[in-house]
Protein backbone atom coordinates (compact mmCIF):
# COMPACT_ATOMS: atom_id res chain seq x y z
CA UNK A 1 0.00 0.00 0.00
CA UNK A 2 2.88 2.17 0.49
CA UNK A 3 3.83 1.93 -3.05
CA UNK A 4 0.41 2.89 -4.13
CA UNK A 5 0.03 5.84 -1.74
CA UNK A 6 3.39 7.30 -2.49
CA UNK A 7 2.90 7.85 -6.25
CA UNK A 8 -0.55 9.31 -5.62
CA UNK A 9 0.87 11.61 -3.01
CA UNK A 10 3.60 12.68 -5.33
CA UNK A 11 1.21 13.43 -8.14
CA UNK A 12 -1.04 15.30 -5.76
CA UNK A 13 1.97 17.10 -4.34
CA UNK A 14 3.14 18.08 -7.82
CA UNK A 15 -0.39 19.13 -8.75
CA UNK A 16 -0.74 21.27 -5.60
CA UNK A 17 2.72 22.83 -6.11
CA UNK A 18 1.89 23.67 -9.69
CA UNK A 19 -1.49 25.07 -8.58
CA UNK A 20 0.20 27.23 -5.91
CA UNK A 21 2.80 28.51 -8.36
CA UNK A 22 0.10 29.38 -10.90
CA UNK A 23 -1.92 31.09 -8.16
CA UNK A 24 1.16 33.09 -7.03
CA UNK A 25 1.89 34.05 -10.65
CA UNK A 26 -1.71 35.18 -11.14
CA UNK A 27 -1.62 37.18 -7.88
CA UNK A 28 1.67 38.79 -8.92
CA UNK A 29 0.18 39.59 -12.34
CA UNK A 30 -2.92 41.09 -10.71
CA UNK A 31 -0.70 43.15 -8.36
CA UNK A 32 1.44 44.42 -11.24
CA UNK A 33 -1.67 45.30 -13.27
CA UNK A 34 -3.16 47.11 -10.26
CA UNK A 35 0.04 49.11 -9.72
CA UNK A 36 0.22 49.92 -13.41
CA UNK A 37 -3.41 51.12 -13.41
CA UNK A 38 -2.79 53.15 -10.24
CA UNK A 39 0.23 54.82 -11.83
CA UNK A 40 -1.80 55.62 -14.95
CA UNK A 41 -4.69 56.97 -12.86
CA UNK A 42 -2.25 59.06 -10.79
CA UNK A 43 -0.69 60.46 -13.95
CA UNK A 44 -4.14 61.35 -15.33
CA UNK A 45 -5.08 63.04 -12.05
CA UNK A 46 -1.82 65.00 -11.97
CA UNK A 47 -2.35 66.07 -15.60
CA UNK A 48 -5.87 67.25 -14.80
CA UNK A 49 -4.68 69.14 -11.74
CA UNK A 50 -1.87 70.77 -13.71
CA UNK A 51 -4.20 71.81 -16.52
CA UNK A 52 -6.69 73.25 -14.03
CA UNK A 53 -3.88 75.03 -12.20
CA UNK A 54 -2.60 76.49 -15.46
CA UNK A 55 -6.11 77.65 -16.37
CA UNK A 56 -6.47 79.16 -12.90
CA UNK A 57 -3.13 80.99 -13.20
CA UNK A 58 -4.15 82.36 -16.59
CA UNK A 59 -7.45 83.58 -15.19
CA UNK A 60 -5.61 85.15 -12.24
CA UNK A 61 -3.30 87.01 -14.64
CA UNK A 62 -6.28 88.22 -16.69
CA UNK A 63 -8.01 89.35 -13.50
CA UNK A 64 -4.87 91.22 -12.39
CA UNK A 65 -4.67 93.00 -15.73
CA UNK A 66 -8.36 93.91 -15.55
CA UNK A 67 -7.96 95.16 -11.97
CA UNK A 68 -4.94 97.29 -12.91
CA UNK A 69 -6.84 98.77 -15.86
CA UNK A 70 -9.83 99.49 -13.62
CA UNK A 71 -7.61 101.11 -10.99
CA UNK A 72 -5.98 103.25 -13.66
CA UNK A 73 -9.39 104.31 -14.97
CA UNK A 74 -10.52 105.16 -11.42
CA UNK A 75 -7.34 107.18 -10.78
CA UNK A 76 -7.79 109.05 -14.07
CA UNK A 77 -11.44 109.68 -13.26
CA UNK A 78 -10.57 110.98 -9.76
CA UNK A 79 -7.92 113.25 -11.25
CA UNK A 80 -10.39 114.57 -13.80
CA UNK A 81 -13.01 115.18 -11.11
CA UNK A 82 -10.45 117.00 -8.94
CA UNK A 83 -9.37 119.14 -11.87
CA UNK A 84 -12.94 120.02 -12.80
CA UNK A 85 -13.77 120.76 -9.17
CA UNK A 86 -10.78 123.10 -8.88
CA UNK A 87 -11.70 124.85 -12.13
CA UNK A 88 -15.27 125.21 -10.94
CA UNK A 89 -14.16 126.65 -7.59
CA UNK A 90 -11.78 129.04 -9.31
CA UNK A 91 -14.45 130.47 -11.57
CA UNK A 92 -16.98 130.45 -8.75
CA UNK A 93 -14.63 132.49 -6.57
CA UNK A 94 -14.13 134.99 -9.38
CA UNK A 95 -17.85 135.59 -9.64
CA UNK A 96 -18.69 135.73 -5.95
CA UNK A 97 -17.53 138.32 -3.47
CA UNK A 98 -17.72 137.27 0.15
CA UNK A 99 -19.40 139.80 2.43
CA UNK A 100 -16.81 141.86 4.29
CA UNK A 101 -17.05 142.18 8.05
CA UNK A 102 -16.42 145.85 8.74
CA UNK A 103 -15.25 145.30 12.32
CA UNK A 104 -12.62 142.79 11.23
CA UNK A 105 -11.55 145.09 8.40
CA UNK A 106 -11.13 147.98 10.87
CA UNK A 107 -9.07 145.79 13.24
CA UNK A 108 -6.87 144.68 10.35
CA UNK A 109 -6.36 148.29 9.26
CA UNK A 110 -5.36 149.34 12.79
CA UNK A 111 -2.93 146.43 13.07
CA UNK A 112 -1.33 147.35 9.72
CA UNK A 113 -0.99 151.00 10.83
CA UNK A 114 0.67 149.91 14.08
CA UNK A 115 3.15 147.67 12.25
CA UNK A 116 3.89 150.50 9.83
CA UNK A 117 4.62 152.93 12.70
CA UNK A 118 6.91 150.38 14.37
CA UNK A 119 8.79 149.61 11.19
CA UNK A 120 9.00 153.32 10.29
CA UNK A 121 10.64 154.00 13.68
CA UNK A 122 13.13 151.24 13.09
CA UNK A 123 13.84 152.63 9.59
CA UNK A 124 14.66 156.05 11.08
CA UNK A 125 16.99 154.51 13.66
CA UNK A 126 18.64 152.40 10.97
CA UNK A 127 19.21 155.49 8.81
CA UNK A 128 20.78 157.33 11.77
CA UNK A 129 23.16 154.42 12.42
CA UNK A 130 24.08 154.23 8.73
CA UNK A 131 24.86 157.97 8.74
CA UNK A 132 27.09 157.60 11.80
CA UNK A 133 28.90 154.61 10.30
CA UNK A 134 29.40 156.63 7.12
CA UNK A 135 30.95 159.51 9.13
CA UNK A 136 33.33 157.12 10.87
CA UNK A 137 34.36 155.55 7.53
CA UNK A 138 34.92 159.03 6.01
CA UNK A 139 37.01 160.04 9.03
CA UNK A 140 39.19 156.95 8.78
CA UNK A 141 39.59 157.41 5.03
CA UNK A 142 40.50 161.09 5.46
CA UNK A 143 43.01 160.34 8.19
CA UNK A 144 44.65 157.58 6.17
CA UNK A 145 44.97 159.69 3.02
CA UNK A 146 46.18 162.92 4.67
CA UNK A 147 49.13 161.47 6.47
CA UNK A 148 50.96 158.60 4.86
CA UNK A 149 53.85 158.23 7.31
CA UNK A 150 52.19 158.88 10.65
CA UNK A 151 49.77 156.14 11.56
CA UNK A 152 49.40 157.20 15.16
CA UNK A 153 46.61 159.63 14.31
CA UNK A 154 44.42 156.92 13.02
Amino acid sequence: MRRFVSPITWTKDEYLTQFAEEANAEIDQIGENALKELDEAGARIVDRIESRMQAFEESVELNKVEIEESEKKVADFKGQIEKERNEGLFFKNLGENAPVDKAKAREETERIEQVTKTSAGSVIIRNIYLGLIGLVVIGIADASTSSTSDWRKV
